[in-house]
């Protein structure tokens, strides 16, 4: 598959902005009077919303995986930067016309669970909203290894396959649900493997490599588009941070995360487009610089807008769950 040259440019920049975002991020985090309650970093797994975003159509649902990638929701039409801090800082947006990450139904994202996998059922029924109503929407539902152990995600693809429902799955592989590693949740080697017995197509692809991962979701949703019915996608990658910030990662073999470092994605990518002639060092340059006054402008703004009201953070809580 021949991607073209300004694809390829906007998953970069966006995947740029991404990283720089996870900077911002932990800058705020750390900012007293931010109010953020916990930080869940996705560094080195930005490829993956990247990916997605750049498949996904106006009107399309899509649930990204676990906390620390919501806030990558700003590489979807209709949210920005500030959004995705604001709504980890639990600010007011509806006062400055934005978007909470977390509920957004117009926006494609009609919430999450606080518990792992009970929102999947919501996303394969607005699949089945969008098959009733004859419309070209899919629903693009991601989860951890974790998540896709549990009964609900189960339970709802079943219920996908049984009804050839326009969803895909896709389950983000960082090789660790919180502290237990993959290889001992499950007995399988491919995750994907699991897609056979739910009667539709599946296929593992490096996470960590963003034309790779473009391809598969693209040809994924396509198929799912046109009636196809649902599909699973593994994306191989690996969470390089703790769970969340206060993690002392004392599970992980010694030197693991720094040899899965090696094969972050940015880097990888920003090689692969300067060997093809399409980026040079003036460009790498000038993309950081950009993305760097994004995020400054995005964590100074979403700063400055009020927090929820009690009454509006329990009702928002609420949504979520």
């Amino acid at each position: 598959m021949e991607i073209p040259k300004e694809k390829l440019l906007e998953m970069y920049r966006n995947l740029v902005r991404a990283r720089i975002l996870s900077e911002k991020l932990y800058e705020v985090f750390t900012t007293e009077g931010s109010m953020m309650q916990g930080l869940h970093r996705g560094l080195g797994e930005e490829a993956i919303p990247v990916a997605v975003c750049a498949n996904l159509k106006k009107g399309d649902y899509y649930k990204p995986s676990g906390v620390r990638m919501h806030p990558y929701l700003f590489l979807r039409e209709g949210f920005t930067m500030r959004d995705s801090i604001a709504s980890e800082c639990g600010r007011d947006l509806e006062k400055v016309g934005g978007h909470q990450t977390y509920v957004s139904p117009e926006l494609g994202i009609i919430g999450k669970s606080g518990v792992l996998g009970e929102d999947a059922p919501m996303y394969v029924g607005a699949a089945l909203s969008a098959m009733v109503r004859k419309s070209d929407q899919i629903t693009i539902y991601t989860c951890g290894d974790g998540t896709a152990n549990r009964a609900p995600l189960h339970e709802s693809m079943v219920v996908a396959a049984a009804w050839k429902l326009p969803i895909i799955f896709m389950i983000e592989n960082n090789q660790y649900g919180m502290g237990t590693s993959v290889k001992k949740s499950y007995a399988i080697e491919d995750l994907s493997d699991r897609a056979k017995a739910y009667g539709f197509p599946g296929q593992s692809v490096d996470g960590n490599d963003v034309m790779a991962l473009y391809e598969v979701i693209k040809e994924y949703t396509e198929r799912t588009r046109s009636g196809g019915g649902p599909g699973l996608i593994v994306a191989e990658t690996y969470r390089v941070e703790g769970h969340m910030v206060s993690d002392t990662q004392l599970y992980r073999p010694k030197g693991e995360s720094a040899e899965w470092w090696k094969k972050e994605p940015l880097a990888r990518y920003q090689k692969s487009l300067m060997d093809m002639g399409i980026i040079t060092d003036k460009d790498v340059t000038e993309a950081e610089k950009e993305a760097r006054a994004e995020a400054d402008k995005a964590g100074e703004d979403a700063l400055a807008i009020p927090f929820l009201e009690y009454e509006d953070y329990i009702k928002s809580a609420l949504d979520v769950l």
